[in-house]
Protein backbone atom coordinates (compact mmCIF):
# COMPACT_ATOMS: atom_id res chain seq x y z
CA UNK A 1 0.00 0.00 0.00
CA UNK A 2 1.17 3.31 -1.22
CA UNK A 3 1.66 5.71 1.75
CA UNK A 4 0.65 9.12 1.01
CA UNK A 5 3.26 11.16 2.85
CA UNK A 6 6.25 9.10 1.31
CA UNK A 7 4.67 9.94 -1.96
CA UNK A 8 4.70 13.87 -1.30
CA UNK A 9 8.12 13.76 -0.08
CA UNK A 10 9.26 11.96 -3.56
CA UNK A 11 7.97 14.68 -5.61
CA UNK A 12 8.81 17.26 -3.55
CA UNK A 13 12.49 15.70 -4.06
CA UNK A 14 11.86 15.20 -7.55
CA UNK A 15 10.34 19.04 -8.18
CA UNK A 16 14.00 19.87 -6.63
CA UNK A 17 11.44 21.72 -3.87
CA UNK A 18 12.89 19.44 -0.70
CA UNK A 19 13.90 21.39 2.28
CA UNK A 20 16.08 20.07 5.13
CA UNK A 21 13.41 18.58 7.17
CA UNK A 22 11.63 17.07 4.73
CA UNK A 23 14.62 15.23 3.69
CA UNK A 24 15.50 13.91 7.10
CA UNK A 25 11.82 12.58 7.09
CA UNK A 26 12.20 11.08 3.54
CA UNK A 27 15.32 8.92 4.57
CA UNK A 28 13.33 7.30 7.63
CA UNK A 29 10.89 5.85 4.69
CA UNK A 30 13.80 5.12 2.42
CA UNK A 31 15.69 2.60 5.25
CA UNK A 32 12.87 0.13 4.24
CA UNK A 33 13.23 -1.44 1.17
CA UNK A 34 9.87 -1.34 0.16
CA UNK A 35 10.09 2.96 0.11
CA UNK A 36 13.57 2.19 -1.60
CA UNK A 37 12.07 0.00 -4.76
CA UNK A 38 8.93 2.51 -4.78
CA UNK A 39 11.46 5.42 -5.08
CA UNK A 40 13.74 3.85 -7.70
CA UNK A 41 10.84 2.69 -9.80
CA UNK A 42 9.01 6.60 -9.76
CA UNK A 43 12.18 7.80 -10.40
CA UNK A 44 13.06 5.72 -13.59
CA UNK A 45 9.69 6.92 -15.00
CA UNK A 46 10.15 10.55 -13.95
CA UNK A 47 13.53 10.57 -15.99
CA UNK A 48 11.71 9.13 -19.30
CA UNK A 49 8.47 11.77 -19.09
CA UNK A 50 9.66 14.81 -16.76
CA UNK A 51 10.44 16.55 -20.32
CA UNK A 52 6.61 15.96 -21.27
CA UNK A 53 4.96 17.79 -18.60
CA UNK A 54 3.99 20.77 -17.21
CA UNK A 55 2.18 22.11 -14.02
CA UNK A 56 -1.22 21.68 -14.23
CA UNK A 57 -4.49 20.50 -15.36
CA UNK A 58 -2.84 19.31 -18.90
CA UNK A 59 -0.13 17.29 -17.06
CA UNK A 60 -2.23 15.15 -15.26
CA UNK A 61 -4.82 14.19 -18.86
CA UNK A 62 -1.22 13.34 -20.30
CA UNK A 63 -0.13 10.89 -17.64
CA UNK A 64 -3.71 9.54 -17.63
CA UNK A 65 -3.79 8.50 -21.03
CA UNK A 66 -0.60 7.23 -20.66
CA UNK A 67 -1.69 4.94 -18.73
CA UNK A 68 -4.33 3.96 -20.40
CA UNK A 69 -2.54 3.36 -23.60
CA UNK A 70 -0.20 1.59 -21.81
CA UNK A 71 -2.71 -1.21 -19.99
CA UNK A 72 -5.43 -1.26 -22.54
CA UNK A 73 -3.12 -1.63 -26.12
CA UNK A 74 -1.39 -5.05 -26.30
CA UNK A 75 2.30 -5.26 -28.05
CA UNK A 76 2.62 -6.59 -31.48
CA UNK A 77 1.90 -10.41 -31.91
CA UNK A 78 4.49 -12.65 -32.48
CA UNK A 79 4.63 -14.02 -35.98
CA UNK A 80 3.38 -17.44 -36.04
CA UNK A 81 2.66 -20.23 -39.16
CA UNK A 82 -0.19 -19.95 -40.56
CA UNK A 83 -2.69 -23.09 -41.27
CA UNK A 84 -5.37 -22.77 -43.97
CA UNK A 85 -6.07 -25.97 -43.86
CA UNK A 86 -7.03 -26.02 -40.34
CA UNK A 87 -10.87 -25.94 -39.47
CA UNK A 88 -10.31 -25.00 -36.14
CA UNK A 89 -9.99 -21.33 -35.07
CA UNK A 90 -6.80 -20.00 -35.14
CA UNK A 91 -4.37 -20.03 -31.99
CA UNK A 92 -4.38 -16.70 -30.17
CA UNK A 93 -1.46 -14.97 -30.81
CA UNK A 94 1.65 -15.36 -29.13
CA UNK A 95 2.85 -12.44 -26.75
CA UNK A 96 6.01 -11.81 -25.21
CA UNK A 97 4.59 -11.47 -21.67
CA UNK A 98 7.99 -12.42 -20.05
CA UNK A 99 8.58 -9.03 -21.74
CA UNK A 100 5.66 -6.85 -21.84
CA UNK A 101 3.91 -7.07 -18.15
CA UNK A 102 6.78 -5.98 -16.25
CA UNK A 103 7.08 -2.66 -18.72
CA UNK A 104 3.77 -1.88 -18.88
CA UNK A 105 2.79 -2.58 -14.92
CA UNK A 106 6.34 -0.12 -14.05
CA UNK A 107 4.87 2.79 -16.45
CA UNK A 108 1.44 2.51 -15.02
CA UNK A 109 2.47 1.79 -11.67
CA UNK A 110 4.73 4.63 -12.01
CA UNK A 111 2.41 7.02 -13.28
CA UNK A 112 -0.25 6.60 -10.73
CA UNK A 113 2.67 7.56 -8.07
CA UNK A 114 2.92 10.60 -9.66
CA UNK A 115 -0.37 11.54 -10.42
CA UNK A 116 -0.56 11.17 -6.23
CA UNK A 117 2.00 13.23 -5.46
CA UNK A 118 1.45 15.55 -8.34
CA UNK A 119 -2.17 16.17 -7.26
CA UNK A 120 -1.15 16.81 -3.84
CA UNK A 121 1.24 19.09 -4.50
CA UNK A 122 0.06 21.68 -6.87
CA UNK A 123 -3.29 21.47 -6.00
CA UNK A 124 -2.84 21.95 -2.04
CA UNK A 125 -2.62 25.26 -1.03
CA UNK A 126 1.34 26.81 -1.65
CA UNK A 127 2.38 29.33 1.03
CA UNK A 128 4.45 32.40 -0.19
CA UNK A 129 8.59 31.05 -0.82
CA UNK A 130 9.25 33.44 2.03
CA UNK A 131 6.90 31.90 4.84
CA UNK A 132 7.67 28.27 4.06
CA UNK A 133 11.74 29.11 3.90
CA UNK A 134 11.56 30.59 7.50
CA UNK A 135 9.04 27.96 8.75
CA UNK A 136 11.22 24.76 7.86
CA UNK A 137 14.58 25.60 8.17
CA UNK A 138 16.44 23.80 10.35
CA UNK A 139 18.83 24.58 12.73
CA UNK A 140 21.20 22.42 14.40
CA UNK A 141 23.28 22.49 17.45
CA UNK A 142 26.10 19.97 18.41
CA UNK A 143 28.50 19.43 21.25
CA UNK A 144 32.18 18.20 21.37
CA UNK A 145 33.00 15.43 23.99
CA UNK A 146 33.32 16.78 27.42
CA UNK A 147 30.68 19.55 26.22
CA UNK A 148 27.41 20.06 27.45
CA UNK A 149 24.44 22.49 26.60
CA UNK A 150 20.93 23.53 26.98
CA UNK A 151 18.72 24.82 24.72
CA UNK A 152 14.94 26.55 24.64
CA UNK A 153 13.01 26.17 21.54
CA UNK A 154 10.25 28.29 20.59
CA UNK A 155 7.51 26.73 22.63
CA UNK A 156 9.61 26.70 25.72
CA UNK A 157 10.76 23.01 25.58
CA UNK A 158 14.09 22.76 27.42
CA UNK A 159 16.10 20.16 26.23
CA UNK A 160 20.06 19.42 27.64
CA UNK A 161 22.26 18.17 25.65
CA UNK A 162 25.06 15.53 26.24
CA UNK A 163 28.46 15.59 24.80
CA UNK A 164 28.68 14.81 21.21
CA UNK A 165 25.44 15.01 20.51
CA UNK A 166 23.46 17.01 17.47
CA UNK A 167 20.42 18.17 17.36
CA UNK A 168 18.45 19.83 14.16
CA UNK A 169 15.24 21.79 14.88
CA UNK A 170 13.19 24.12 13.32
CA UNK A 171 13.44 28.21 14.53
CA UNK A 172 9.83 28.22 15.35
CA UNK A 173 6.95 25.71 14.88
CA UNK A 174 4.31 26.54 12.22
CA UNK A 175 2.74 22.66 11.63
CA UNK A 176 0.59 20.59 13.43
CA UNK A 177 3.17 18.60 15.00
CA UNK A 178 6.54 20.03 16.83
CA UNK A 179 9.14 17.51 15.32
CA UNK A 180 12.71 17.31 15.90
CA UNK A 181 15.62 15.26 15.31
CA UNK A 182 18.50 13.93 17.67
CA UNK A 183 21.72 12.10 17.39
CA UNK A 184 23.51 11.01 20.90
CA UNK A 185 21.78 12.01 24.57
CA UNK A 186 19.64 15.01 25.37
CA UNK A 187 16.97 15.48 28.42
CA UNK A 188 13.87 17.22 27.50
CA UNK A 189 11.50 18.98 29.24
CA UNK A 190 9.00 19.20 26.85
CA UNK A 191 5.88 22.55 27.02
CA UNK A 192 2.62 21.01 26.80
CA UNK A 193 0.19 22.23 24.08
CA UNK A 194 -1.96 19.16 23.43
CA UNK A 195 -2.79 20.15 19.88
CA UNK A 196 0.56 19.94 18.72
CA UNK A 197 2.35 17.24 19.75
CA UNK A 198 6.07 16.84 20.44
CA UNK A 199 7.84 14.22 17.84
CA UNK A 200 11.61 12.75 18.25
CA UNK A 201 13.22 10.92 15.61
CA UNK A 202 15.93 9.18 16.68
CA UNK A 203 18.05 6.54 14.56
CA UNK A 204 15.62 3.34 15.16
CA UNK A 205 13.13 5.36 17.42
CA UNK A 206 10.07 7.96 16.63
CA UNK A 207 8.86 9.40 20.44
CA UNK A 208 6.13 11.16 20.72
CA UNK A 209 4.48 13.62 23.38
CA UNK A 210 2.36 15.96 24.77
CA UNK A 211 4.33 17.38 27.55
CA UNK A 212 6.69 15.44 29.63
CA UNK A 213 10.53 15.28 31.41
CA UNK A 214 12.12 12.17 29.79
CA UNK A 215 15.78 11.30 28.51
CA UNK A 216 16.82 9.78 24.95
CA UNK A 217 19.91 8.22 24.29
CA UNK A 218 20.89 7.21 21.09
CA UNK A 219 24.47 6.90 19.95
CA UNK A 220 24.74 5.34 16.31
CA UNK A 221 27.81 3.80 17.51
CA UNK A 222 26.49 1.89 20.50
CA UNK A 223 24.55 -0.77 20.22
CA UNK A 224 21.94 -0.27 22.82
CA UNK A 225 19.28 2.81 22.47
CA UNK A 226 17.51 4.19 25.45
CA UNK A 227 14.25 6.37 25.91
CA UNK A 228 13.51 6.88 29.81
CA UNK A 229 10.45 8.19 31.47
CA UNK A 230 11.02 10.72 34.51
CA UNK A 231 7.27 11.84 34.28
CA UNK A 232 4.12 12.66 32.18
CA UNK A 233 3.87 9.75 29.45
CA UNK A 234 5.41 9.13 25.67
CA UNK A 235 4.46 6.90 22.85
CA UNK A 236 7.36 5.32 20.86
CA UNK A 237 7.81 3.31 17.96
CA UNK A 238 10.19 1.97 15.64
CA UNK A 239 11.05 2.18 11.99
CA UNK A 240 10.96 -1.65 11.48
CA UNK A 241 8.02 -2.17 13.72
CA UNK A 242 5.33 0.55 12.91
CA UNK A 243 2.62 -1.04 14.28
CA UNK A 244 4.04 -1.57 17.81
CA UNK A 245 3.28 1.45 19.79
CA UNK A 246 5.18 1.17 23.26
CA UNK A 247 3.75 3.56 25.85
CA UNK A 248 5.95 4.43 28.82
CA UNK A 249 4.70 4.59 32.44
CA UNK A 250 6.72 7.19 34.76
CA UNK A 251 9.92 5.88 35.78
CA UNK A 252 10.32 3.19 32.86
CA UNK A 253 12.49 2.89 30.47
CA UNK A 254 12.42 1.31 26.87
CA UNK A 255 16.05 -0.32 25.73
CA UNK A 256 16.40 -0.96 22.02
CA UNK A 257 18.91 -2.73 20.57
CA UNK A 258 20.30 -1.43 17.72
CA UNK A 259 22.96 -4.67 17.08
CA UNK A 260 21.22 -7.89 18.43
CA UNK A 261 24.71 -9.68 18.68
CA UNK A 262 25.39 -8.48 22.04
CA UNK A 263 27.18 -10.19 24.42
CA UNK A 264 23.86 -10.46 26.41
CA UNK A 265 20.27 -10.09 26.26
CA UNK A 266 18.75 -7.08 27.19
CA UNK A 267 15.86 -8.51 29.80
CA UNK A 268 14.30 -10.80 27.43
CA UNK A 269 10.56 -11.60 27.92
CA UNK A 270 9.15 -14.80 26.38
CA UNK A 271 5.89 -12.87 25.70
CA UNK A 272 7.96 -10.46 23.76
CA UNK A 273 9.78 -12.99 21.26
CA UNK A 274 9.10 -14.11 17.68
CA UNK A 275 8.34 -17.76 16.67
CA UNK A 276 12.06 -18.59 16.36
CA UNK A 277 12.62 -17.96 20.06
CA UNK A 278 14.43 -15.27 19.08
CA UNK A 279 14.61 -11.62 21.50
CA UNK A 280 12.97 -8.63 19.84
CA UNK A 281 14.92 -5.48 19.62
CA UNK A 282 13.50 -4.07 22.28
CA UNK A 283 12.53 -4.21 26.11
CA UNK A 284 10.81 -2.40 28.92
CA UNK A 285 12.46 -2.22 32.16
CA UNK A 286 12.80 0.55 35.24
CA UNK A 287 14.83 3.26 36.29
CA UNK A 288 17.99 2.09 38.15
CA UNK A 289 19.64 3.26 40.92
CA UNK A 290 23.03 3.64 41.70
CA UNK A 291 23.90 1.03 44.62
CA UNK A 292 22.18 2.34 48.00
CA UNK A 293 21.66 5.99 46.42
CA UNK A 294 17.80 6.11 45.94
CA UNK A 295 18.49 9.75 45.31
CA UNK A 296 20.57 9.27 42.29
CA UNK A 297 19.44 8.03 38.96
CA UNK A 298 21.83 6.90 36.40
CA UNK A 299 19.85 6.88 33.32
CA UNK A 300 19.78 11.10 33.71
CA UNK A 301 22.83 11.79 36.66
CA UNK A 302 24.88 12.91 33.13
CA UNK A 303 22.82 16.27 33.59
CA UNK A 304 23.80 16.49 37.49
CA UNK A 305 27.68 16.33 36.02
CA UNK A 306 28.09 12.82 37.31
CA UNK A 307 29.02 10.04 35.28
CA UNK A 308 27.47 7.16 36.95
CA UNK A 309 27.14 3.08 35.62
CA UNK A 310 26.35 0.07 37.15
CA UNK A 311 27.05 -3.37 36.09
CA UNK A 312 28.37 -2.40 32.35
CA UNK A 313 30.95 -4.27 30.68
CA UNK A 314 34.55 -2.25 29.77
CA UNK A 315 33.53 -2.01 25.95
CA UNK A 316 30.45 -0.07 27.06
CA UNK A 317 31.80 1.87 29.31
CA UNK A 318 34.60 3.03 27.22
CA UNK A 319 31.76 5.36 24.79
CA UNK A 320 30.80 6.81 28.16
CA UNK A 321 34.16 7.70 28.90
CA UNK A 322 35.52 8.99 25.98
CA UNK A 323 32.69 11.60 25.12
CA UNK A 324 33.11 12.24 29.08
CA UNK A 325 36.74 12.95 28.77
CA UNK A 326 37.05 13.62 25.07
CA UNK A 327 40.16 10.90 24.32
CA UNK A 328 39.75 7.66 21.95
CA UNK A 329 39.76 4.43 23.37
CA UNK A 330 41.39 1.75 21.70
CA UNK A 331 41.65 -1.94 23.51
CA UNK A 332 44.70 -4.29 22.91
CA UNK A 333 43.17 -7.02 24.81
CA UNK A 334 39.50 -8.56 23.67
CA UNK A 335 39.35 -10.32 27.52
CA UNK A 336 39.46 -6.86 28.85
CA UNK A 337 36.52 -5.48 26.93
CA UNK A 338 34.54 -8.34 28.87
CA UNK A 339 35.29 -6.44 32.28
CA UNK A 340 32.20 -5.58 34.30
CA UNK A 341 32.00 -2.32 36.08
CA UNK A 342 30.04 -0.27 38.90
CA UNK A 343 31.25 3.02 39.75
CA UNK A 344 30.71 6.94 40.00
CA UNK A 345 32.85 9.90 38.84
CA UNK A 346 32.24 13.62 39.18
CA UNK A 347 35.60 15.53 39.94
CA UNK A 348 38.00 12.82 38.88
CA UNK A 349 40.67 13.23 36.17
CA UNK A 350 40.65 10.60 33.73
CA UNK A 351 43.82 8.82 35.09
CA UNK A 352 41.96 9.13 38.55
CA UNK A 353 39.44 6.98 37.05
CA UNK A 354 41.06 4.40 35.31
CA UNK A 355 43.26 4.10 38.47
CA UNK A 356 40.18 3.29 40.24
CA UNK A 357 38.69 0.88 37.75
CA UNK A 358 42.39 -0.95 38.22
CA UNK A 359 40.98 -1.31 41.54
CA UNK A 360 37.90 -3.67 40.35
CA UNK A 361 39.52 -5.94 37.52
CA UNK A 362 43.14 -5.65 36.56
CA UNK A 363 44.43 -4.39 33.42
CA UNK A 364 47.28 -1.84 32.36
CA UNK A 365 47.03 2.01 30.45
CA UNK A 366 49.02 4.08 28.50
CA UNK A 367 47.70 7.46 27.13
CA UNK A 368 49.28 8.92 24.39
CA UNK A 369 47.76 12.18 23.45
CA UNK A 370 44.45 11.95 23.10
CA UNK A 371 44.40 8.41 22.62
CA UNK A 372 43.94 5.41 25.69
CA UNK A 373 45.42 2.34 25.23
CA UNK A 374 44.23 0.10 27.42
CA UNK A 375 45.99 -3.57 27.50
Amino acid sequence: MVNDRFIQLLTKELCEELTDAEREELQLFLRESEYSNQKELLKEYWERTKGEYEAGTSMFKKVLEKIKIAESSPPAPLESPAHPDSSESPAPPAYPRRRWMPRVWSASAAAILLIIGFTWYYRSPRPTANKTSIARHLLQKTTQPTQKAVLTLSDGTVITLNSATTIKYPDHFDDSTREIYLEGEAYFDVGKDASHPFIIHADKMNIRVLGTSFNVKSYRNESLSEATLIKGSIEVTLNDRPSDRIILKPKEKLIVQNNLATRRPVNPDPANQDNTGKSTRYSLTNLTYFPNNVKTVIETSWVENKLVFTDKDFAQLSGQLERWYGVHIKFGNERVKQYSFTGFFEKETLPEALDALKLIEHFNYKITDSTVYIY
